[in-house]
């Protein structure tokens, strides 16, 4: 089973519930936002002006940026495709914010450690669903194993590029 998180922007209404509940979960400060969602448009859609949500959160990669670039290797990958940062062994050098092809990498300087969404891994060895997803009143965010998630969401060019989906 390879582990996914995907978000259909489509039916994103913007409430940001899913970065209150991410920061809730893993008591984060105000700064950092492991998944941020911001505003696209007012633009031309299906003939009307309609806004629309970008929602920037890890992938975790199959082949992941940012643990090519650590120097210490505090960054693993779990067998179920989860992309973790070990805080026991994070410098805070930040070269892992360069490595990061999507720029989703965070720093938090009162830490001086690099952090990022870890999948509500801890959640997802419970059977529970990430704390996002749980949140998410439109239902517009998917995790679970990632054919699943393709199959049922159809065609995501960041799921394909990243996790080499093939779909």
């Amino acid at each position: 089973m390879e582990y996914t998180l995907a978000v259909n922007t489509a039916d994103c209404i913007g409430c940001d519930a899913c970065e209150e509940a991410c920061k809730q979960e893993h008591g984060l400060s105000v700064g950092p936002s492991w998944i941020k969602v911001s505003t696209r448009g007012p633009r031309e859609i299906e003939g009307r002006q309609q806004l629309r949500y970008d929602v920037a959160h890890c992938l975790h990669c199959v082949n992941p940026g940012c643990r090519e670039v650590c120097l210490v290797d505090a960054i693993t990958k779990r067998e179920d495709g989860i992309v973790l940062i070990d805080e026991e062994l994070c410098t805070g050098c930040m070269a892992c914010l360069d490595g990061c092809p999507l720029g989703v990498m965070q720093f938090d300087q009162e830490k001086a450690l690099a952090e990022k969404c870890d999948l509500c891994f801890s959640r997802l060895d419970r059977g529970m669903n990430p704390a996002c997803v749980a949140a998410c009143p439109a239902r517009c965010i998917h995790s679970g194993d990632l054919a699943e998630v393709v199959a049922g969401n159809g065609r995501n060019e960041l799921l394909e590029k990243y996790k080499k989906t093939g779909a």
